[in-house]
Order: structure tokens, then C-alpha cells, then sequence
């Protein structure tokens, strides 16, 4: 196993921190890939060793542990790890959309408390907001938090919640005043352990299978008074807060299979002879792999704008949505028409494209889907358009 980590990265370039991610990426998380597929199993090791990369809080501010570096940084990073194995990736991006409430909406103290070891890798996070009769609709969950001497009493359920059984600590959000709709919503901090909590089996995916998530039963949690994050109610402005910012990082996950997909469609061309000559030769062939190509630097190019947007401290509903959308719709064309590059053969499960087929379809549905996307968009356009987009 190699022993390379991640250099001070505060005097080297975008190209150089990529090279060494890549180096990383490939030679420890790529080779199992496809065996975790297989057997579903949690990698609890190289998500020890994201943490041992300095890889677990790249954009969190330095005051509070993490390396303070820009939010493209950030996107590297997912790329690369997304790029040699998507579960892993979801894990990852899991970790930033847990850590966000807190940076966004957290006490000083909340913030001194657990951002620095979620920042290390000491700690892992999770987020739970999905239920089964609320998705996109968070205003519709039904998980009630109610406020009594010894501290907040939580009961309901949530799902799909990836990291949440492994997971150190996972925010989560519940109604303290059911009759006041989205302006009822809190958000909690619950560590690992806390009693009163249960978990499904893993649920049986067709993608990201080692990217575990869970059912969550919460049966009169008892958790301290000053577990809110932030203040009573103000947890739904919260939530959209830090799914706003993690969608850039979908964003991110999404170019990094793709451009791995690129990758073996271009290699898979190059070796494959049909009429005694490389499939790369007809012009059919080219006009996939360069179509993939633009689709692929469109959506790079869209998610850097959307971290830069966010980086500047200005509204990012609008870029992180678009983001979010041209890269996962891109994706999912990429994947496809890589299988179609590979004929037959990318439809047999020992084919890596098959694996990325059955991992990018999540995207364009998790952290809001594309129809969401389409109607943030919309209701967000400028008026007039500005001179930049």
C-alpha cells in the first residue's frame, strides 16, 4: 500500500494536487472497485485513509481545522476519488453534505466542537433528511422533536440515508413545531450511539453498493438541549443551505465517472478491431468520443463557475443547481454511450463501464433531482440577464 500523502498544498497548483490525488486514487481505491461492487462491504479502511490524505476538510476554514483551500480544490478531490470508485465517492460527498449544517448554521462552539475532527477524518458524517412521505417535500416530514426538562425527545424514521450506521455523527432534522410547516423544521447534531436509534439492513441497490444506506428508527431519542444546530425552526433554510453547496460536489462525483468512462471508451476503441482495423478508425466511433468529450469539458467548466460563485460568498441556488444538472444529465449520456462503444461487451457485469452504468443513474436523483434542478433554475434566472451568465 502506498504511503504517498497529499502535499502542503498551499503553494502548489490545481494540476499538481490532482496528479497526486490521482496517484492515490489509483493505486488504492481503483484496484477493489469492483470486488466491493460485488460484495457491498462498507470500506471503512480508505475512508480512514481519505482522512490520512488531508483529503476530509479540504474547504473547511482553517480556524476550525480543515485546510482552508478554494472549493475547485474540493471538486478535485471528489473527481479523482469518483473517477476509481463512485461508492466510495457517495461516502465521500456524504461526509461534506453532514459537515455543511454545522459550518453553515452552527454555534461558535458547535463549530470548535466537531468541525476540526470531521475535518481530520477522525470523525465521519452523515445527513438525514429523506423520509418516506417526504423527499423534495421537507416540509411534509413527520420525525417530531419534542423539547421537555431533560433535553429533545425525537421520534420518526428517515431513509435512504447513506454513512448513517457508520457515520460518527449525523445531522438530522426534525419538526419541533409540526403545525408551522417548512418554518418547523430543526436541525439536530446526534453522535454515534445514542440511544434509542436503530438501523435497517443495508438497502439493496443497483448502484454504489458499498456506499451503504439505512432506514433510520428514532424511538424517543433523548438528546441534549444544545444539540440544535443554529436556532429552533430555522433548520429547513439550513438544510437547502447545505444541499445548495453539496450539489456542486454531485456536480464534481458525476464529471469524475465520466471522465472515467471517456477514458475506457477511447482505450476500448483504440483495441477493439472490427473489418481488421481499430473501431477508433470509423467515423461513428469519433463522433461518440467526441461528443463525450464536449459534454465533459462543459460540465467541468459549469461546476468550477458554481464553485467560484460559492466561493465568492454570493448566492449559488442557481449556479449549483445548473451545475448539478449538466453534469449528472452529461454523465449519464457519457456512461451510455461508452456501453454503446463497447457493443456487447459493456453489458457483461465483469465490465467496468456496466459497474459506472448502474453507479451515475443515482446522481440524477439524489440531492435533488434533475427536475428540481430544472425548477430552482427557473425560478432563480436573472432578470435582466447579466453580462456574465
Amino acid at each position: 500500500m502506498t504511503t504517498q500523502t497529499v502535499p502542503d498544498i498551499d503553494n502548489v497548483d490545481l494540476a499538481e494536487f490532482r496528479s497526486t490525488v490521482r496517484a492515490f486514487a489509483n493505486a488504492e481505491i481503483h484496484p477493489g472497485a469492483a470486488a466491493r461492487d460485488e460484495s457491498k462491504e462498507f470500506p471503512a479502511q480508505l475512508v480512514k485513509r481519505l482522512g490520512q490524505q488531508d483529503l476530509m476538510g479540504i474547504s473547511v476554514p482553517e480556524e476550525f481545522g480543515g485546510l482552508g483551500l478554494s472549493t475547485r480544490t474540493q471538486l478535485v478531490a471528489i473527481e479523482e476519488v469518483a473517477r476509481t470508485d463512485a461508492a466510495l465517492a457517495s461516502i465521500y460527498t456524504a461526509h461534506y453534505l453532514g459537515l455543511e449544517p454545522i459550518l453553515v448554521g452552527g454555534s461558535e462552539e458547535q463549530k470548535h466542537r466537531w468541525l476540526p475532527q470531521l475535518a481530520s477524518g477522525e470523525l465521519l458524517a452523515g445527513f438525514a433528511l429523506t423520509e418516506p412521505d417526504a423527499g423534495s417535500d421537507i416540509a411534509s416530514m413527520r420525525t417530531v422533536a419534542r423539547r421537555e426538562d431533560d433535553g429533545w425527545h425525537l421520534s420518526g424514521s428517515k431513509t435512504y440515508i447513506s454513512n448513517a450506521k457508520e457515520a460518527d455523527l449525523v445531522v438530522l432534522f426534525a419538526k419541533t413545531d409540526p403545525s408551522a410547516g417548512f418554518r418547523g423544521i430543526t436541525a439536530f447534531v446526534v453522535p454515534k450511539g445514542t440511544p434509542g436509534i436503530s438501523y435497517s439492513e443495508p438497502q439493496d441497490k443497483m448502484g454504489i453498493r458499498s456506499a451503504p444506506t439505512y432506514t433510520v428508527y428514532l424511538d424517543d431519542v433523548v438528546l441534549p438541549l444544545d444539540s440544535v444546530i443554529g436556532t429552533e425552526g430555522r433548520g429547513g433554510n439550513i438544510a437547502l443551505t447545505a444541499l445548495n453547496r453539496a450539489r456542486i460536489d454531485v456536480a464534481a462525483m458525476a464529471n469524475g465517472i465520466a471522465l472515467r468512462a471517456w477514458e475506457l471508451g477511447r482505450e476500448y476503441a483504440t483495441e477493439r478491431k472490427q473489418f481488421g482495423t481499430p473501431i477508433f478508425d470509423f467515423q461513428a466511433i469519433q463522433l461518440l468520443l467526441g461528443g463525450c468529450d464536449a459534454q465533459l469539458v462543459a460540465s467541468r467548466v459549469t461546476a468550477d463557475w458554481a464553485a467560484d460563485v460559492k466561493d465568492a460568498g454570493q448566492d449559488i441556488r442557481r449556479a449549483a443547481s445548473i451545475s448539478k444538472y449538466v453534469a449528472t444529465e452529461a454523465c449519464f449520456s457519457i456512461v451510455d454511450q461508452t456501453v454503446q462503444i463497447h457493443g456487447g461487451a459493456g453489458f457483461m457485469r465483469e465490465s467496468e463501464i456496466e459497474r459506472l452504468y448502474r453507479d451515475c443513474r443515482i446522481l440524477r436523483i439524489f440531492e435533488g433531482t434533475s427536475q428540481i434542478q430544472l425548477l430552482t433554475i427557473a425560478g432563480n434566472a436573472p432578470s435582466p440577464r447579466s453580462t456574465e451568465f
